[in-house]
């Protein structure tokens, strides 16, 4: 017998789809040196948490590169937390990057909404780019 829309689980049967948001980020290594230069311990202490800075301090050659990874991940979560709830966007330290033991990426939320939104995340980068999508599901 043939399957029905309604067999695989229509919008009408699951109830309703949970808003979704995305964002993406490019950061060129260059402007995001230029950046830490001018702002220095304090723009690091108002971007990146104790954990992130301890990460990429450990990658002691591509130190700055894992920074402007980082950065374009929190920049593309707040662009697709934004789009489900524009009214409690995260602070840049509110976005925590970190890594599972298989070395996978996934976000930390230190706000009042964590529990209520999931993300999922992809970063990656080269000699002087680096770049981050956000999907976040609320």
């Amino acid at each position: 017998m043939p399957r029905t829309r309604r067999d695989l689980g229509s919008p009408r049967r699951r109830g309703v789809t949970p808003p979704i948001g995305c964002g993406v980020d490019v950061v060129e290594l260059s402007r995001f040196r230029q950046a830490v230069a001018r702002g220095g311990e304090a723009f690091m202490r108002r971007i990146f948490t104790e954990h992130e800075a301890a990460y990429a301090r450990a990658r002691r050659q591509t130190t700055l590169l894992h920074l402007a990874g980082r950065f374009a991940a929190k920049e593309a979560v707040i662009k697709a937390v934004s789009q489900i709830d524009p009214r409690h966007v995260p602070a840049m330290n509110q976005v925590e990057v970190r890594n599972d033991r298989l070395g996978r990426p996934h976000v930390v939320l230190r706000n009042r909404h964590r529990a209520r939104v999931r993300i999922h995340i992809s970063l990656s980068h080269v000699d002087t780019v680096a770049v981050a999508s956000a999907i976040a599901i609320g």
